[in-house]
């Protein structure tokens, strides 16, 4: 009887640590930067009741990377907290959230920099 206990117990308690069941509540996508080769999108889920977690992709083709993330609180999720500009093949994503700043190339060798100035 023991045996069969653990052969049920086992397997849920593995898909209880999975990720994969993890649902946040999703809110939207939007396109912040678009070309032939690639977009450069963000997401926003609710983690919590004041909580939000923002994901920012660059999606080309089939295939997506993950560049940043991080959580806001709901009152900076309801202000304009990124100011976006394109300056020649790169994107400058503006915010105060963070006091360093995120440098990183696309697969296809776009630049993309998260900072707060």
């Amino acid at each position: 009887m023991k045996k069969h206990l653990y052969f049920f117990l086992l397997p849920a308690l593995l898909l209880q640590n999975c990720s994969f069941l993890e649902q946040n509540n999703f809110i939207e996508t939007k396109i912040i930067s678009s070309d032939l080769n690639e977009k450069i999108i963000y997401k926003y889920y609710q983690t919590g009741i004041d909580n939000y977690k923002v994901d920012f992709y660059a999606v080309s083709q089939s295939d997506s990377t993950k560049l940043f993330e991080h959580y806001i609180n709901d009152a900076l999720f309801t202000s304009n907290t990124y100011n976006i500009s394109e300056h020649g093949d790169g994107l400058i994503i503006r915010t105060k959230l963070f006091s360093e700043e995120k440098k990183l190339t696309t697969r296809n060798g776009r630049s993309v920099i998260f900072t707060n100035r």
